[in-house]
């Protein structure tokens, strides 16, 4: 055979081979096409199931004053409908990601085939992915699975089959927002609505051009772009979409380079951590499932708070929590430097060193430590390491270099706080602050049990009242020994014995012996039941130091029990949930008022509040007068438990119960002296804080303002006496035949009492 036929020949075979190498790509690529469409690799979705494209979509909080408090989520969502997005917003986002977005049905041939060329053939990563937003949208929804060398094509293909089945049934201006309700902005944060108050604190209608070309930027990687964590790599990126916006001819050639010189700002919210009433919110979250319990949708399944965009209407309002929120930050932060300098030179558990070693060992850096198998020695320098460490430091996250031990030992020595305040006429909640800061102390010290000291007095004298004893009746201010109750001797704050009180003048001056002896003439089992109509369901000791409030009860009990008095006789439950709307408007949970319970008779509370004004404006609580010179018409009382563990103060008006508490996690870790660790020095300041804030804000006046009824003449004669008188012969007369509790404590004379006749008086 000839070279020319024998080149010819050959020819025909490489023609050959290459044209059946080909065919069997193309009939291989086909075959592959459709092992992917029917399902060899996983199912795609079909028409039904993309008709039904649902987002999981947080539900929504309110306050009472309609402002935004926070969400409930899986994913942090928000969606919204086409016609709340801004132009510009759709303009950055097609000219960026998809600029022949308009002009495709879902895959852009144009665009593959330059990827094809460029980014494989030539290797030039700048000609982009060549997905559109239609596949980024299947992407989204349906994520991508690992088929190993396959993952890449199989996904594609997936991708592109899903595209064009989404163009068949949505119009580009649907897919355009489901898009934009799908897409992540980083930090648990989905959907242009979530992502814009995040990062701008608005809604996407209220964008500027700029900040949309932040957020548009921020979906080429979200966490690299993230302005927040890396304002360099926004601002360059933010710059390249109003480029792209330019080039594509929806920005004049001008304002680009105007828009470019602006500096990147943000205005950061995140209501997943930094919410205004976190403490609240974790309590309504539980009522809010419990009023969905077992309702479901038309499609049969239940309502979830957590995915099906409910929006949630509470009794909070936002202005009282701030005011709330400030007047507590500025009195502890006060206290926790004056607590620290109390105990300059040594710590508040040395004399109970088990507490530090019991905190210590629950600590999760101990406990990692342990289960590290270190020797007690290399224990030993692990724990007194120097590390940096976020923690809680005046009133603020702070990075501070400290031990293990070290970091224990600072929270040890941390007050706490909390407080709450309601409408007494409703039982609606109106501030809930359970701590300090959510984030590093969750536990909820509105629900917690302390010694509730003379706040619970007013409960004993109500029982009293009821009884139809006056509040005029003299009671004798004698120490007397308990034999009937292991030998107990009550004391009085100041140590002043002798004389009588009346039962006003005892509750103003808050005397702890006369409170005592008016539960033994009152019942103390009659007392209990009073507490009980009033809202306090702790378990309370059956023995007379429970008129002294050494029973364990909540804040939110006690506020509960003053509600009735400022209510004038009736209970109210308090509650939190106002109503519940689904995504489409229909109401799913609306609260029904109930009947208000009358626990206690007018006459009563009416007098009690009249004994409990004099507390304020002369007696335990006159500070809110004096020195916080709060005019207001007011009725409260102080609380300090034994030995200053607990600091308490609950006051109110017609229209507005508020009560504060401040201790330490331990009782043992507390203050020495009545200056700085009586209620009067440390709840009473947040409580006088808090309503000089309602003051200033004319929106919050009508609770500030409300003033009580004036007494008729028959109640005003009932308190008409002198609040104290010394004994007289008749009384010592009288006093042989009447029967007391106890015997009189015969005390022996001290050294100022020898040297001077009297006893030194203790700290107040």
């Amino acid at each position: 055979m000839s070279r020319k036929k024998k080149k010819k020949s050959l020819r025909k075979r490489i023609f050959v081979f290459l044209f059946s190498l080909l065919l069997l790509l193309v009939l291989g690529g086909i075959s592959f096409f459709y092992l992917v469409k029917w399902g060899a690799f996983g199912s795609v979705p079909g028409t039904e199931e993309l008709k039904d494209i649902r987002n999981a979509n947080a539900s929504l909080v309110y306050s009472a004053d309609q402002v935004l408090i926070g969400q409930f989520f899986t994913e942090n969502r928000t969606n919204i409908e086409y016609e709340d997005l801004p132009q510009h917003l759709i303009n950055a986002l097609v000219a960026t990601e998809d600029a022949r977005f308009f002009e495709h049905e879902g895959v852009d041939q144009r665009s593959l085939f330059r990827v094809l060329i460029k980014s494989i053939l030539l290797g030039d990563r700048s000609s982009g992915g060549g997905s559109t937003l239609t596949q980024q949208l299947a992407k989204n929804l349906y994520g991508r699975k690992n088929f190993s060398f396959l993952t890449l094509p199989v996904n594609k293909l997936k991708e592109m089959i899903l595209a064009s089945r989404i163009e068949k049934l949505y119009t580009k201006k649907q897919i355009i927002k489901l898009y934009l309700n799908t897409v992540s902005f980083s930090e648990n944060t989905y959907g242009i609505e979530a992502g814009s108050r995040r990062f701008f604190s608005k809604h996407p209608a209220r964008l500027k051009v700029e900040e949309s070309a932040v957020l548009v930027g921020i979906l080429k990687a979200n966490t690299y772009y993230n302005p927040r964590i890396h304002p360099d790599h926004a601002l360059k990126r933010r710059n390249v979409v109003l480029n792209q916006m330019e080039r594509y001819g929806y920005l004049g050639s001008g304002k680009a380079d105007s828009l470019k010189k602006l500096p990147l700002q943000i205005q950061y919210q995140n209501l997943a951590d930094n919410s205004l009433a976190p403490y609240f919110l974790q309590q309504l979250k539980l009522k809010a499932k419990e009023a969905l319990g077992g309702m479901k949708k038309p499609n049969g399944k239940e309502y979830s708070l957590l995915t099906d965009g409910l929006k949630v209407y509470t009794t909070l309002n936002y202005q009282m929590q701030k005011a709330a929120e400030k007047a507590l930050e500025t009195h502890l932060n006060y206290l926790q430097n004056q607590f620290e300098k109390h105990w300059t030179g040594r710590q508040p558990w040395d004399d109970n060193p088990e507490i530090f070693e019991q905190e210590l060992q629950k600590s999760e850096q101990y406990q990692a430590l342990i289960n590290r198998g270190l020797s007690d020695n290399e224990l030993e320098a692990a724990l007194n390491k120097l590390r940096k460490m976020l923690v809680f430091y005046q009133g603020k996250d702070s990075v501070l270099e400290l031990s293990i031990k070290d970091s224990v030992a600072h929270y040890l020595k941390l007050l706490h706080s909390s407080f709450l305040a309601m409408d007494p006429n409703s039982g609606a909640v109106l501030s809930w602050i359970g701590g300090r800061n959510y984030h590093f102390m969750p536990y909820d010290h509105v629900l917690a049990k302390r010694q509730a000291a003379s706040t619970f007095k007013p409960l004993v004298y109500a029982t009293a009242l009821s009884q139809g004893i006056d509040p005029c009746d003299y009671i004798d201010n004698e120490r007397r020994v308990y034999e009937e109750y292991e030998d107990w001797t009550p004391r009085n704050y100041d140590n002043q014995y002798g004389g009588f009180y009346s039962m006003k003048g005892a509750l103003k001056k808050s005397v702890n012996v006369a409170a005592v002896q008016t539960i033994f003439n009152t019942g103390i089992e009659n007392v209990i039941v009073t507490a009980r109509k009033m809202g306090i369901d702790s378990k309370l000791p059956e023995n007379p130091s429970i008129a002294l409030g050494t029973g364990s009860v909540s804040l939110y009990e006690m506020v509960q029990a003053y509600s009735v008095f400022a209510a004038g006789r009736y209970f109210h439950q308090p509650y939190l949930l106002e109503k519940i709307i689904d995504a489409d408007g229909n109401v799913l949970f609306k609260r029904e008022e109930p009947e208000p319970e009358e626990v206690l008779s007018e006459e009563t509370t009416r007098l009690m509040t009249a004994m409990l004004q004099e507390v304020v404006n002369e007696g335990t609580a006159q500070s809110l007068r004096t020195i916080y010179g709060l005019q207001n018409e007011l009725a409260g009382k102080t609380g300090t438990a034994q030995n200053y563990t607990d600091g308490w103060f609950i006051g109110y008006n017609p229209s507005l119960v508020a009560g504060v508490w401040v201790g330490s996690s331990y009782p043992q870790i507390h203050f020495r002296s009545g200056t700085y660790g009586s209620g009067a020095a440390t709840a009473l300041p947040v409580f006088a804080g808090f309503f000089q804030e309602l003051n200033r804000t004319s929106s919050l006046k009508n609770y500030s303002n409300a003033g009580f009824e004036e007494l008729p003449p028959e109640l005003q004669s009932k308190l008409d006496c002198p609040d104290y008188r010394d004994k007289n012969l008749m009384d010592k007369v009288l006093g042989v035949f009447k029967k007391k509790e106890g015997k009189k404590a015969e005390d022996k004379p001290g050294f100022f009492q020898r040297l001077f006749g009297k006893e030194k008086k203790k700290d107040n």
